[in-house]
């Protein structure tokens, strides 16, 4: 980046990793349909846990900044509840596809949590990029957006 480009803001950039999520997301449930049709289970799992580690790593501190950063500027202003609560839920699952990759059987119970999850998280960021953060920006200005730089700075 050049000193005369603009740093993208921070919902530029959780749109961004969003984008990514939805690249990881296509991969999980991939793996979780071929496992599904019998395919061997050998390749799909590695992939599956492959995944399951970004879950657990990037989508986990990308939910924790938008909650420290984010919600708290939107306060009332934003239906923030109904998406902290979609978080919570995501890590349930998260935990919970952990368990059947680690457990036993798990070609044949990790698909079934690996879809669910899938489906939460692809409607989660939809709900985000298109109603939450075209609200946040309008509520928010350049000048909440900078506080909101400036808490994911710290």
């Amino acid at each position: 980046m050049t000193p005369e480009t603009p740093r993208p803001d921070a919902l530029t950039r959780f749109e961004d990793e969003h984008h990514h999520a939805l690249g990881e997301l296509e991969r999980l449930e991939q793996a979780a349909e071929g496992l599904e049709d019998g395919e061997d289970p050998t390749e799909h799992l590695e992939t599956m846990r492959q995944v399951h580690t970004f879950l657990s790593t990037a989508v986990r501190e990308h939910n924790e900044n938008e909650e420290r950063a984010l919600f708290p500027l939107l306060g009332d202003e934003a239906p923030t509840g109904v998406f902290e609560e979609e978080h919570v839920r995501l890590r349930a699952l998260e935990r919970e596809l952990r368990e059947a990759l680690n457990g036993p059987h798990p070609a044949e119970r990790a698909p079934t949590v690996a879809l669910a999850l899938v489906d939460l998280l692809r409607g989660h960021i939809d709900r985000e990029d298109h109603v939450l953060f075209p609200l946040a920006r309008g509520l928010l200005g350049p000048e909440g957006l900078a506080r909101v730089e400036r808490t994911l700075s710290t």
